[in-house]
């Protein structure tokens, strides 16, 4: 059974050690997460299994009455295909509208076809590409909901 709850600052190092193994292109530094960590307009929330181990996690900058703007989504390999990306989505974009955003933006590897499968399944729309986004020959496909 996978079990949710919001991050915490116990959580950073499990976070930078995902990163590099998930985003080995473009992992985010300590200080960069705790510093995300410290916003009160900052959301992050993690998976967990049965071992109380965070298998999944993602986070949300939400201002305010704006758009909201991912910023990681991560689930390691071999829990994947269970569902545990679509949760966490739901989590931090409850969170953002309950902020008064009225969308929610974010920017994917482009050739990252799961993910923006799933981002177009929770109604996401493309809306261009980012060239050399995530590093020389890296393109990032830039995609929006609107929040009702």
């Amino acid at each position: 059974m996978i079990a949710y709850r919001e991050a915490n600052a116990f959580d950073l190092p499990i976070f930078v050690s995902l990163d590099r193994e998930l985003f080995p292109y473009s992992p985010w530094t300590a200080g960069q997460y705790k510093e995300e960590f410290s916003s009160p307009t900052r959301h992050f929330v993690v998976a967990l299994d049965e071992a109380n181990s965070i298998i999944g996690y993602a986070g949300v900058f939400a201002p305010g009455v704006t758009e909201a703007d991912i910023l990681t989504v991560g689930v390691v390999p071999e829990h994947r295909g269970r569902g545990i990306a679509t949760a966490l989505m739901a989590l931090i974009t409850n969170w953002a509208s309950a902020q008064g955003s009225t969308a929610m933006m974010l920017e994917v590897k482009a050739d990252n076809v799961a993910a923006i499968g799933l981002y177009e399944s929770l109604g996401y729309l493309k809306l261009n590409v980012r060239k050399d986004y995530f590093g020389a020959g890296l393109d990032a496909q830039v995609m929006r909901l609107e929040l009702s």
